[in-house]
């Protein structure tokens, strides 16, 4: 190998070698997004995590339309499971 091809192949294994670092780098901040997404997953709430239910204003009856007429009624949408709530971040801890 001459002079010439020395320099070039030097001149290509530092390029190697700084590609496989940006490589090795994007790699890493792609698992950090995987997980970071995961955890958004965890947070996603949908239409069918709450019920909904009617609920008497004054005297807290549940859907006894017939005794609470003069009453006013109160749609309610409540989790159905709670421990989801919990997983929410708060504006608090941004």
């Amino acid at each position: 190998m001459n002079i010439t091809e020395s320099i070039k192949f030097d001149k290509l294994k530092e390029e190697n070698e700084a590609l496989k670092e940006q490589l090795e780098m994007a790699h890493y901040f792609n698992q950090n997004l995987g997980k970071e997404l995961d955890e958004l997953k965890q947070q996603i709430l949908y239409k069918e995590d709450f019920k909904k239910f009617a609920h008497c204003m004054n005297c807290g009856d549940d859907y006894f339309f017939n005794r609470c007429l003069t009453c006013g009624w109160k749609k309610i949408i409540d989790l159905k499971d709670n421990s989801k709530y919990d997983k929410l971040p708060s504006k608090e801890n941004k």
